[in-house]
């Protein structure tokens, strides 16, 4: 996720400002900021939500509830969600907040 956020925000950045990159449909002065502001709030909402799932099921190990395949499991499943939810999360909040 980090190298997928770190390219996408490199090829926007990196593109000339009157025809705009692949995330600011042409508009550099208004929709670039927004894009980027996006970008890396799902980036941090992802990450934020793998480690906390992490730490849950480490809990769960710990306490002898779950195993290592349980525990594995779950991150995976909140790896492939969260892919989908973190972007729209992460517009939904920028959007709110604009």
């Amino acid at each position: 996720m980090i190298i997928l956020v770190g390219t996408a925000l490199a090829l926007e950045l990196s593109a000339d400002c009157p025809a705009g990159g692949f995330l600011s449909f042409g508009s550099c002065e208004r929709v670039r900021p927004f894009a980027v502001g996006v970008l890396l709030l799902s980036a941090v909402l992802y990450i934020g939500g793998l480690s906390a799932v992490r730490a849950w099921s480490a809990g769960l190990q710990r306490r002898r509830v779950a195993d290592a395949r349980a525990a594995r499991d779950w991150y995976l499943l909140a790896a492939a969600v969260g892919l989908l939810v973190a972007p729209l999360l992460a517009f939904t909040l920028a959007s709110a907040l604009r």
